[in-house]
C-alpha cells in the first residue's frame, strides 16, 4: 500500500519544522534557468537533484496532481533521431516524483509532450521520440505537492523499429445483429429503425477507437468510427426489377471496443499500437479494435439518439469525423434514426410478387481509410467496410426478423444482383483524394514513409442496370448508383440517348430522404435530353452547396420507358464538388442504342428537327440536302460550306472543300443510292 499517498504530501514547511534546517533554493528552480544536460547518441547521463525549497513554475496538465507542486528544470538536445527517456527510477528514498518532457523552443515553459507519474513504484519513467538537434525541457516535480531529492537519468536510444503491417487496420461489418423497430412519428407517416452491427478487424494492426483526449498528441477524440445504417427495397416487375434506397440514418459514434473473440482469435497484444510521441508500442485496450477482435453495438445502442451525429460533417473518403453528436432535431420518436416512409414498406402496385427488403451497416474511420499497404500508392482498406442483410417484410413488431445471413464486405446495391442475376454491376473508382497520412516513420531517417502528396485514397461508386422488354417495341431501363465513400459526390448521371428519339415516358427517380436537421436538399433530380444523352441531374455546386447530390452512403435510382433498343456502352457520372477531373466514364453497361451516321447522305433526322444524322436515309435527307444546297450556293471558302458540302471537286475522297458544286450533288445521290449497309 502506498502509505505516503494515503497520508498526503510532505511539504517543505513540515521538513523545516522537523529538522530546523533551511534549504537553499535549487539553481534550476525556474524554467528560464534550467540546467543543461548533455547526452551522447545511444548514451546516458545521470544527475542528482532536489525540489525541496523550489517553487512552482508551471503545471503538467495535472499529471500526478502536480500542477501546483514545486518543480525544477533541465534541458537536453537530442544528439540524433531516437528515443529520449527521462527516469527517476534509480532514486532512493520515498519522494514521489512526476516527470514530464516539454518542447524547448520558444518561451518557457513550453508545450507538454509527455508526462508520467508512478511507472516504477513512486518514481517515474517517461519517453518521447526525439528529432536530432531539437532542444527539449524536462520538468521534475512531485505528486500532489510532495518534494524531495531524486536521481535523474536521461538516456538516448536509437529509434525503435516502427510497425510494418502489410494489411493495416481494416474494420469490416462482420454481422448485422438486429433491427429494432422504434415505431412511428406523430403523424404516422414515418417509421424509425436502427441496425445493430458487429465489427471485426481482419487486418494486422489495430483500428483506433478513441473518443477522448487521453492520447494526445498522438490521437484525438475524432479518431473513432462512425456507423451508417440504411434500408433498401427490391421489387420485381416481371421482365425487369428495381432497387431503391428507402431510408437512411444519422451516424452512430463509436466509443469503446470490447475486443471480443469471434473474428479469428483476437490475438494476444493485438491492441498494442504505435505512439509517435513515445516512439514505441502502447497497450490501448478498449481504445482500439484489436487484430482479429470483434466489437458489437446492438441495434438499441446504434439507435440511441444521443450518440448519433449528422452525416454532412463527415468526409468518408478520408474517414474524418468531427466529434459532434446528439444534436438531431424533429419528431421525438424518429429523429436521427433510420427513417422510412410507411408507404415504402409495402410492395408497389404492378409488382410481380412481394418486394424484398435489405439493411446495410457501414463503418467509417480515418486510419482504416488512409492506410496505404506496402508497395502501393493508394489506400483501399475502406472499400470493404459495408455489409448488407435481408430482412423480413414484417414491420409490426418490436424488431424486424432476418431472412438470411450477413453478406460481408458487400455494399447494399449488391443485394440487387443477388436477387436478380440479370442485373449488371460495375465499380467506378477515382483516386484523386490526396492522402493526409504519411505512414509510420522511417526507422533510418525518422521522417515519413510517404511524403505528403505522394499517396491517395480510393473512392468508389457502383453503377447497376437492368433492362427488360415490355413488348410492342418498348423497353424499360432501370439504373441505380451507389456512392460508397466519395466526398466529391455526383451531380449528374448521363447515358447515351438518340436526339431523334422521343422523350422517354414513365421517368422515375428515387433517393433516400435527408432528415433530422441535415442541411441537404431533398429536391428530385431533373431529366433532360440532348447532345446524344439522357441526363439526370441536381443543382450544381455553384448553384447550391447543399443540393441533393449523390453523396456517400446513398443509392440513387433512375428509370424510364422508351422504344430505343438496348446495346452495350458507357454512362457518365459528373462530380458535384470541385477537384481534379470533372467525373467518371463507366463502361460495361447496358444503354440505349444511339445510331451512328449512316453515310454522308445521312445529314438530318426525320422532320429535319436539327438533331442531325439519325442512322437512316429518308426523303427528309434529300429535302434537307436540296434546301441546304440552294441556301448556300454562294458560300465559297476554305472551310466546309454547310451540310450540303459533302465532297471536293472530282470527289477524290478529300471531303468537304468549302464550296458547293455539281460534284456535291453527284456524290450525294450516289451515296444515297448506296443506302445504309
Amino acid at each position: 500500500m502506498n502509505w505516503k499517498k494515503r497520508l498526503g504530501a510532505v511539504s517543505t514547511a513540515t521538513l523545516l519544522g522537523i529538522t530546523g534546517q533551511a534549504f537553499a533554493q535549487p539553481a534550476n528552480n525556474a524554467c528560464s534557468s534550467a540546467q543543461a544536460l548533455v547526452v551522447a547518441a545511444n548514451g546516458s547521463v545521470t544527475v542528482s537533484g532536489t525540489t525541496v525549497a523550489a517553487t512552482n513554475d508551471s503545471n503538467s496538465g495535472n499529471c500526478g496532481s502536480s500542477n501546483a507542486t514545486p518543480d525544477v528544470w533541465y534541458t537536453v538536445v537530442a544528439p540524433a533521431n531516437g528515443i529520449l527517456t527521462a527516469s527517476t527510477c534509480a532514486s532512493t528514498g520515498t519522494f514521489d516524483s512526476v516527470v514530464s518532457f516539454r518542447t524547448g523552443a520558444g518561451a518557457c515553459p513550453g508545450t507538454n509532450i509527455n508526462c508520467v507519474d508512478d511507472s516504477c513504484g513512486n518514481f517515474s519513467n517517461v519517453s518521447i521520440s526525439a528529432v536530432a538537434g531539437t532542444t527539449y525541457r524536462i520538468r521534475v516535480s512531485g505528486w500532489n505537492g510532495s518534494t524531495g531529492a531524486f536521481s535523474l537519468t536521461v538516456t538516448h536510444q536509437p529509434p525503435a523499429p516502427a510497425p510494418n503491417p502489410t494489411i493495416g487496420p481494416d474494420v469490416i461489418t462482420a454481422v448485422i445483429t438486429d433491427v429494432p423497430n422504434w415505431g412511428l412519428n406523430t403523424a404516422g407517416t414515418v417509421r424509425a429503425f436502427s441496425v445493430g452491427t458487429t465489427s471485426c478487424n481482419p487486418g494486422d494492426y489495430p483500428v483506433i477507437w478513441v473518443d477522448s483526449t487521453a492520447y494526445l498528441p498522438d490521437f484525438d477524440a475524432t479518431q473513432h468510427p462512425v456507423i451508417g445504417q440504411n434500408m433498401f427495397r427490391y421489387t420485381n416487375y416481371g421482365t425487369y426489377s428495381r432497387f431503391e434506397h428507402i431510408g437512411q440514418s444519422w451516424l452512430k459514434h463509436g466509443f469503446v471496443s470490447t475486443n471480443s473473440p469471434g473474428c479469428g482469435g483476437c490475438a494476444v497484444n493485438g491492441d498494442n499500437i504505435w505512439r509517435f510521441s513515445t516512439g514505441g508500442m502502447f497497450d490501448m485496450n478498449g481504445d482500439v479494435l484489436g487484430v482479429n477482435c470483434s466489437d458489437t453495438y446492438s441495434g438499441s445502442l446504434n439507435g440511441s439518439q444521443g450518440g448519433l451525429g449528422a452525416k454532412n460533417i463527415v468526409n468518408a473518403t478520408l474517414g474524418t469525423s468531427p466529434f459532434v453528436k446528439g444534436n438531431n432535431s424533429g419528431d421525438t420518436n424518429t429523429r436521427g434514426r433510420l427513417q422510412v416512409a410507411v408507404a415504402d414498406l409495402a410492395t408497389p402496385a404492378g409488382a410481380t410478387g412481394s418486394s424484398r427488403f435489405f439493411v446495410e451497416g457501414q463503418y467509417i474511420t480515418a486510419d482504416d481509410a488512409q492506410f496505404v499497404r506496402p508497395g502501393q500508392t493508394v489506400a483501399i482498406n475502406a472499400l470493404n467496410n459495408a455489409s448488407y442483410r435481408e430482412i423480413s417484410a414484417s414491420f409490426g413488431g418490436s424488431s424486424v426478423p432476418f431472412v438470411g445471413n450477413t453478406v460481408v464486405g458487400s455494399e447494399g446495391i449488391r443485394a440487387w444482383k443477388a436477387a436478380d442475376p440479370a442485373v449488371t454491376l460495375v465499380n467506378a473508382d477515382h483516386d484523386d483524394a490526396a492522402n493526409p497520412a504519411t505512414g509510420y516513420r522511417d526507422p533510418t531517417t525518422w521522417g515519413p514513409q510517404y511524403p505528403a502528396g505522394t499517396t491517395f485514397v480510393r473512392s468508389r461508386y457502383i453503377v447497376g442496370v437492368r433492362v427488360g422488354s415490355l413488348g410492342g417495341g418498348l423497353y424499360r431501363y432501370e439504373y441505380a448508383v451507389q456512392n460508397l465513400n466519395s466526398d466529391r459526390a455526383a451531380q449528374a448521371f448521363s447515358i447515351p440517348f438518340p436526339d431523334a428519339a422521343s422523350m422517354p415516358t414513365d421517368i422515375t427517380f428515387r433517393a433516400p430522404a435527408y432528415h433530422s436537421g441535415e442541411p441537404y436538399s431533398n429536391a428530385a433530380w431533373t431529366t433532360t435530353k440532348g447532345s446524344g444523352k439522357l441526363t439526370f441531374s441536381s443543382e450544381t455546386f455553384a448553384q447550391n452547396v447543399n443540393a441533393n447530390a449523390l453523396r456517400w452512403g446513398t443509392v440513387y435510382s433512375f428509370g424510364f420507358t422508351t422504344d430505343v433498343p438496348p446495346t452495350s456502352g458507357s454512362a457518365d457520372l459528373t462530380f458535384f464538388k470541385p477537384g481534379t477531373g470533372t467525373g467518371l466514364t463507366v463502361g460495361g453497361l447496358t444503354v440505349p442504342t444511339v445510331p451512328a451516321a449512316c453515310n454522308r447522305a445521312d445529314i438530318t433526322d426525320i422532320g429535319d428537327t436539327g438533331a442531325g444524322p439519325d442512322g437512316q436515309l429518308t426523303v427528309d435527307d434529300v429535302i434537307a440536302f436540296i434546301n441546304t444546297f440552294s441556301d448556300g450556293i454562294d458560300c465559297p471558302g476554305t472551310a466546309p460550306c454547310n451540310r450540303a458540302d459533302i465532297t471536293d471537286i472530282g470527289d477524290t475522297g478529300a471531303g468537304a472543300d468549302g464550296q458547293l458544286s455539281v460534284d456535291d450533288i453527284i456524290a450525294y445521290f450516289n451515296s444515297f443510292s448506296d443506302g445504309c449497309l
